[in-house]
């Protein structure tokens, strides 16, 4: 099953605060629920986001996760 999520936060390179963009914790699939063109990210699962949060500028990622919620 696909799960989406929500995901807040900033870039680490201009401090620009961003909110909901959507992440999916796999790769795109055809058929997916929502539109390619909707998704930020993809890979990241609940872990992953997790993860993220917990170690901030610590992540390989461009941006920090600062909070997220299901979608």
């Amino acid at each position: 099953m696909e799960r989406y999520y929500y995901i807040t936060g900033y870039w680490k390179d201009t401090n620009e605060n961003f909110e909901d963009y959507i992440v999916k914790d796999g790769d795109f699939t055809e058929g997916q629920e929502l539109n390619d063109d909707d998704v930020f990210f993809y890979g990241l699962s609940e872990d992953d986001i997790l993860n993220c949060i917990a170690f901030g500028w610590g992540t390989e990622l461009e941006f920090i996760i600062t909070e997220y919620n299901e979608y």
